[in-house]
C-alpha cells in the first residue's frame, strides 16, 4: 500500500492487516466471558491445547533435521530444550543462551 499509494495507501494496508484481528478480539470478549465456564469449552480447550504441543513437537523435528548437522548444533539444541521443558527456565532467556552458546 505504501508504495503504491503513499502514506494514504501504507494507512489503508495497516488496517486491513491489522483491523480483523482487533475486532474479532474485542467481538470475543462478551462471548468469552461466558464461555468460559461452560464444561464442554474447558475440555476443548483441553484439545487443543494438545493439539498445539503436537504441532510444536512436529516443527521441533523439521528444525532439527534442517538446522543440525554438526555435533555441536546437536548439543546446543537439546540444551534449550532440556532449559525450558524441564528446568522452566523463561523463553527469552532460553533464546539468549542459544545464542551465547550457539
Amino acid at each position: 500500500g505504501g508504495v503504491h499509494r503513499g502514506v494514504a495507501g501504507g494507512l489503508l494496508a495497516y488496517l486491513g492487516m491489522f483491523a480483523p484481528g482487533v475486532i474479532l478480539t474485542f467481538g470475543m470478549v462478551p462471548l468469552w466471558a461466558r464461555l468460559r465456564h461452560a464444561k464442554w469449552f474447558k475440555s476443548s480447550l483441553n484439545g487443543v491445547n494438545a493439539a498445539a504441543i503436537g504441532f510444536l513437537g512436529a516443527a521441533c523435528v523439521i528444525l532439527w533435521v534442517g538446522a543440525v548437522v554438526t555435533a555441536a548444533d546437536a548439543m546446543v539444541f537439546l540444551i534449550a530444550g532440556t532449559l525450558a521443558g524441564v528446568y522452566d527456565i523463561s523463553a527469552s532467556f532460553v533464546i539468549l543462551a542459544g545464542g551465547i552458546f550457539g
